[in-house]
């Protein structure tokens, strides 16, 4: 009898230990996911990703919609990859002519990397897939033409301002690296200091360096020799001073250049008349 007991016994821990056996595969199988994705890969890392490299190498051939699903698959592996979702975002408000895709990887990149330098940009870029958007949205009834004809407009200064945005990064990105590897090769215990004369600073390298990455405006007061360069400009439909901003200087923060130089003939900034002739300093 006592035998029978003991086997029962050993027979009702041996179902039991198979009844747990999924379950714990199962813990294990959730913690070894939690680990891998609670250790996120560094940029430098993403770089070289395969499918990066080769979204890159597609992008220089040209091959736009296969560069696209590349960054796709860059972005699938490693979600928070900022730059992937950049270069993304370019890809598709530039080559694709995808404002809606451009927006989203525009706003993740700002999430993700929210003090980069090219903030500024980044969300000037994000206008502007807005407002290309709205171009391509079908004439309604309930739409003012004259705001449609305005958002046409702005859409052409759009697409050369998207050009020069792009010329600026990569400007930004270069001189950052250059003033990085400069630094970094400059021998340190060979330096003689010398003393500069008085009415001549010489900036330190972190110093340069933040010279040379820093952003630049792409608006500046014109100088003497410029002044002679103003010309006039006859308003048409649907012109505001912000789009004329945007089209001969790059911003549509410079309107007020534009009204200061106009305020004799404009009782505000929001009263253009058709036909009427604008001076463009």
């Amino acid at each position: 009898m006592e035998t029978a007991l003991t086997n029962q016994r050993v027979h009702v821990k041996a179902l039991s230990a198979r009844r747990f056996q999924p379950f714990a595969f199962a813990m294990v199988f959730l913690l070894l996911t939690a680990c891998e994705r609670s250790a996120p890969v560094s940029d430098a890392a993403a770089e070289q990703e395969v499918n990066y490299l080769r979204a890159k190498k597609l992008y220089e051939q040209q091959d736009f919609p296969a560069s696209a699903e590349f960054y796709k698959k860059t972005l699938s592996v490693n979600p928070d990859f900022a730059k992937a979702h950049l270069e993304l975002g370019l890809l598709s408000d530039d080559k694709l002519g995808d404002p809606i895709a451009a927006v989203y990887h525009y706003r993740r990149y700002l999430e993700l990397r929210p003090d980069s330098e090219k903030r500024q940009l980044v969300e000037d870029f994000v206008e502007r897939a807005k407002l290309s958007l709205a171009a391509k949205l079908p004439q309604s009834p309930v739409v003012d033409p004259g705001e449609l004809t305005r958002l046409q407009n702005e859409k052409v200064a759009l697409l050369q301002e998207n050009a020069m945005l792009r010329s600026r990064v990569a400007e930004l990105e270069k001189a950052a690296t250059m003033a990085a590897a400069a630094i970094a090769e400059t021998p340190t215990a060979s330096v003689v200091s010398t003393p500069a004369p008085a009415s001549v600073v010489t900036p330190s390298p972190a110093a340069t360096m933040v010279m040379a990455a820093a952003p630049v405006t792409a608006f500046a007061e014109p100088s003497p020799g410029e002044a002679v360069r103003a010309h006039t400009y006859v308003v048409q439909k649907g012109d505001t001073l912000q789009s004329l901003a945007l089209r001969y200087y790059g911003t549509r923060s410079a309107w007020e250049k534009i009204y200061q130089a106009n305020r004799s003939g404009l009782p505000s900034k929001d009263q253009l008349k058709v036909g009427q002739q604008l001076v463009i300093p």
